[in-house]
């Protein structure tokens, strides 16, 4: 696939270097490496180190309906091992498809634009999710920093889990014959969560005494919304339900009542103002130079591949 991208695209072998960065081409095919690594079925293999050296040791991350993944193992993890983990059950998605559609990249500064298809097996259907993603490459060819934005995730769930509603009502316990999709969809994901967590958190993990205290703590929380699974809800902690079996001295605290490091309540104006990012996404970096200065009169200079 790499290849293709390349010539489709028509890169420059000379590339612009950047403060020392690796070359436009080279960090773009790590990317598209990437992505391609993020699809069935290799996406399993790098779920299953656990530690993918696709990521530098010291990656910083986030995705906007989450929150950040920071460091090797929790970016494997996340990116990786939820969809794995996730496509063993038919009622979740797993990720299809060439998605590579566009890019831009100076020095080792890359925008891509993906389009994936999310296969849902209960559905026997297909949907498009766009997800727009910043990365930082490093001189090792490993992604330093992402930013993974995903776009009309709103409307996508709004589409998506009405039809997902009569297939989850088959395996909630004790539900009536007048309950609404809210409803279904609440103690779907309330008992999904007890059941991994009792199963998985035990002994020096435990969160829960027994399913009815677990069904208790999470029936008494906001459902939330799927563009905030980052929050101190429901929603937030059956996201991290696959995680368990990887490290359950890690996720746990995920899926318990204190939502660990996870889920918790979150400021807006605080998320959006803060600076996760020692690098950042700006291209035409020199040293000592912003070029987003105003002042300095020098704008961008980007390389469109």
């Amino acid at each position: 696939m790499i290849s293709k991208i390349l010539t489709v695209l028509g890169l420059a072998s000379a590339a612009v270097l950047v403060n020392g960065a690796i070359p436009s081409d080279q960090a773009i095919g790590t990317v598209a490496n990437f992505l391609d690594n993020y699809l069935y079925p290799r996406n399993t293999e790098v779920a299953a180190s656990v530690n993918s050296t696709l990521f530098a040791e010291d990656v910083k991350g986030t995705v906007d309906v989450s929150t950040d993944f920071d460091g090797r193992e929790l970016a494997t993890e996340y990116l990786f091992g939820l969809f794995v983990n996730l496509a063993k059950d038919p009622m979740e998605p797993s990720p299809i498809g060439n998605p590579l559609h566009a890019a831009i990249a100076q020095g080792n500064t890359v925008f891509v634009g993906v389009k994936f298809q999310f296969f849902y097996g209960a559905l026997n259907q297909s949907f498009p999710v766009e997800i727009d993603a910043l990365f930082n490459i490093n001189d090792e060819f490993q992604v330093q920093e992402y930013d993974l934005i995903f776009r009309r995730w709103a409307w996508a769930t709004d589409l998506i889990v009405p039809q997902l509603i009569p297939h989850m009502a088959k395996r909630v316990q004790n539900l009536t014959g007048f309950s609404n999709g809210t409803y279904i969809l609440q103690q779907y994901l309330a008992q999904s969560t007890c059941n991994a967590a009792l199963e998985h958190c035990t002994g020096v993990n435990q969160q829960y005494e027994n399913f009815d205290q677990c069904m208790t703590f999470l029936n008494g929380l906001s459902l939330g919304q799927f563009y905030r699974l980052g929050e101190n809800n429901l929603g937030c902690r059956y996201l991290h339900t696959p995680m368990l079996p990887f490290r359950p001295n890690v996720h746990c605290a995920h899926v318990g009542p204190s939502g660990g490091d996870m889920c918790v309540l979150r400021n807006y104006t605080e998320v959006v103002k803060a600076k996760h990012f020692p690098q950042g996404f700006v291209a035409n970096r020199t040293e000592g130079h912003n070029p987003l200065d105003l002042d300095a009169g020098v704008g961008l200079n980007l390389e469109i591949l």
